[in-house]
């Protein structure tokens, strides 16, 4: 009997809009070099039968900058989300809010930094008891909108300097779950905000668009929330030290 292993399983979507994105139009390279993952629909990349450890997946398409994600293949399927960001050539319609985001470290360009970006969504959603303990992986949120417009994924959740970032495997009702346990408690009212992953290229910049103006929270792992930026329509340029 031949034996498969789905050493991960990554979800794809288009990060300006938050639609999927289909797999033809992707170039994948695995620790550099060229891979073509088992394609399945909604924007799902399957890879098989990998080496226990470390693996870097990268991603390209045309209109889109280059993505990649870190994870480690083992025992299980690694659970992986990568929003493709807008680039040269991307088919935006009408005005847009652009941020210009440079970082610096000590003086210095903080060059292929991760850093969260998270702005409020299409829908509202807030912790709805009166605590959600750490360690806690199950609790009830509450939606302004129907429930299933929410999509699972990356989600900051905005609390000062327990702020912290989660992954929302689903959300049935009121009650929301997740990838993995909470490292802080959160008191209800705490919002949820759809968060993507950026890193800083080797000048310490990076380039967001985003449908509307907004609020930005800028999120650090290791560091925590940096900073709360308020982008207007049009072009913004802002500047954060970590």
């Amino acid at each position: 009997m031949i034996s498969i292993h789905a050493s991960a399983v990554c979800h794809v979507r288009d990060g300006y809009t938050s639609r999927p994105l289909q797999a033809q139009a992707l170039l994948c390279a695995l620790d550099g070099a060229p891979v073509r993952p088992l394609a399945k629909p909604d924007g799902y990349l399957v890879l098989l039968d990998l080496s226990d450890g470390p693996h870097r997946l990268s991603l390209r398409c045309h209109g889109y900058q280059e993505e990649w994600v870190d994870f480690i293949a083992g025992a299980g399927t690694e659970e992986l989300e990568i929003t493709m960001k807008p680039g040269a050539g991307y088919p935006f319609r009408g005005e847009v809010t652009r941020l210009e985001l440079a970082v610096t470290e000590k003086g210095t360009a903080a060059a292929g930094r991760q850093l969260w970006l998270a702005a409020p969504g299409r829908w509202e959603l807030k912790i709805a008891q009166t605590q959600a303990p750490a360690g806690a992986q199950q609790f009830r949120l509450y939606c302004k909108g129907p429930a299933e417009s929410v999509p699972p994924g990356p989600y900051l959740i905005l609390d000062g300097a327990d702020s912290e970032i989660v992954f929302l495997r689903d959300l049935e009702g009121e009650e929301g779950r997740l990838a993995s346990p909470l490292l802080c408690s959160h008191a209800r009212g705490k919002p949820l905000l759809p968060a993507q992953c950026y890193h800083t290229g080797l000048d310490g910049g990076l380039t967001a668009v985003f449908q509307s103006a907004c609020t930005l929270q800028v999120y650090a792992p290791g560091s925590g929330l940096l900073a709360s930026l308020p982008l207007g329509s049009g072009e913004n340029r802002q500047t954060i030290r970590l």
